[in-house]
């Protein structure tokens, strides 16, 4: 019995780490594309120019995140190369650790294991998580760790605990958000199991906690702000309360970013459990119990961050809710309901036409949370190719949000060409997508104004570039 329990986890820890690799290895020449530019090649990029003789990324460049994951991918730099696949390659073994601790935590439900992969195989389902998991992003790092910590509470691995929170906190500023749902879960954990809260338990989180206060006092003494870069104009806005109507807005965004790329049919399913569960007033199935606790610590953490300030929030920061989530109501369709397989079919379907949804120019979404994105990589690739073919100069051509970055900072080439930054459209060329979500006015004045020709056009599924040039 012993020895065939590790031959299933065996198989199971081969798989994922082959698919890990495969995978890997399929997105190693997809580029720094939206956040990731300015989250983890600035900072990279900095240390490897500067050859790590500073901590601290300049002002300029400063996000308010800790930027030891720029630090990291640095120095593989450094060993290995400076390239998109080693880029790639640095985050490898946190998409395996991914897997690997989601079926460690689906497998506490202790089900026979066609449960446990049908609920595995529908969490990696999601739009947004395998989106990110296609990017150099340290959201990767950052899910892996909360697993981890999850996992490492239940198992009551003290040590593996602190190493855990520690690098969560030290991640960036959602990783300290998260470790604060983890923290709370932990206690009510504790409560609910054992009636009882364990100060020494909690002692767990005490180096976490003093390393992040010292990260912050220094960070302070070194650049007189915190948390939000109120020093370069780029990102002091985000720093301001929203107003009422921003706050309802925000709510409002907060909702649409859960149920948003096809999660509409699981949360609509989530919902129904709920107002089934508020009637009973209690969960009897421990494993059940403990994923809703994980999700809704999540939210009690997230939730007032989002929504007081202008600061705008994707659909990753969500992840650890989204996970748990779906883990929850896939496992209570298979338990409890009779139409089991149907509904699992349906909410599955739905869920993966969400790799697939691509809204109205007009309408603005989080490209980084979809696959839809990934016939970007290939277009843009194809557009310089043309660019550089008809002697175009870059610098006479205009671009958007996140195509006016170094091309050394999203491709890691050695030239410092830069399309500029044109929303105000005085460029003889403009390079336009709709993966920019540009404004109503620049869409407009492209496409309907009459001054403006299409000399090159690129698309493939729903995605596509074209090259305007003035009349």
């Amino acid at each position: 019995m012993f020895s065939n329990i590790l031959n299933k986890k065996a198989f199971a820890a081969f798989l994922f780490f082959a698919i890990s690799l495969i995978f890997t290895i399929a997105i190693g020449k997809y580029f720094f594309f939206w956040d990731t530019i300015s989250q983890v090649s600035i900072p990279a990029n900095w240390y490897y120019d500067n050859n790590f003789r500073y901590f601290f990324v300049p002002d300029e460049f400063a996000t308010g995140h800790p930027t030891f994951v720029g630090m990291y991918i640095a120095i593989l730099w450094k060993f290995l190369g400076k390239t998109l696949l080693v880029s790639h390659l640095a985050l490898f073994p946190f998409i395996f650790g991914i897997l690997y601790q989601v079926f460690r935590y689906i497998e506490r439900s202790q089900e026979r294991h066609l449960i446990i992969w049908l609920i595995f195989i529908f969490v990696f389902l999601d739009p947004t998580l395998v989106s990110q998991l296609s990017l150099i992003t340290f959201d990767i790092i950052q899910i892996f760790l909360f697993l981890w910590c999850i996992n490492s509470i239940i198992d009551k691995k003290g040590f593996q605990l602190s190493i855990a929170f520690i690098a969560i906190c030290m991640t960036s500023l959602r990783g300290m958000i998260c470790g604060g749902g983890i923290l709370i879960f932990n206690i009510l954990y504790g409560y609910f199991n054992n009636k009882r809260i364990s100060v020494r338990t909690l002692l767990n989180y005490l180096p976490g906690i003093v390393i992040s206060l010292l990260f912050f006092g220094f960070f302070y003494l070194n650049k007189h702000w915190i948390i939000h870069n109120t020093v370069s104009n780029k990102w002091a806005k985000f720093s301001e309360l929203a107003s009422p109507g921003e706050i309802i807005r925000n709510i409002g965004i907060f909702g649409w970013r859960l149920v948003d790329y096809g999660r509409i049919g699981l949360w609509s399913v989530f919902a129904f459990i709920l107002i089934k569960l508020l009637k009973l007033k209690t969960i009897e199935n421990t494993f059940l119990k403990n994923t809703m606790i994980i999700a809704l610590t999540q939210v009690l953490v997230f939730f007032p961050v989002c929504i007081i300030y202008r600061n705008p929030f994707g659909h990753r920061y969500f992840l650890p809710i989204i996970i748990m989530v779906a883990i929850f109501t896939v496992f209570w369709i298979i338990k409890y309901t009779k139409r089991r397989w149907l509904l699992y079919s349906l909410i599955s379907a739905v869920l993966f036409s969400g790799w697939f949804w691509v809204y109205p120019d007009k309408i603005s979404q989080g490209w980084d949370a979809t696959p839809a994105h990934w016939p970007y990589y290939r277009i843009r690739k194809e557009m310089l190719n043309y660019i550089e073919s008809e002697k175009i100069p870059v610098s006479n051509v205009g671009s958007f949000f996140p195509n006016t970055k170094s091309f050394r900072l999203t491709d890691l080439s050695n030239c410092d060409l830069t399309f500029y930054d044109d929303e105000n459209l005085i460029s003889e060329y403009v390079l336009f997508s709709n993966v920019y979500n540009q404004k109503d006015e620049v869409i407009n004045e492209l496409f309907k104004s009459g001054n403006w020709i299409q000399i090159k056009t690129i698309s493939r599924r729903n995605v596509y570039m074209i090259l305007f040039k003035r009349k």
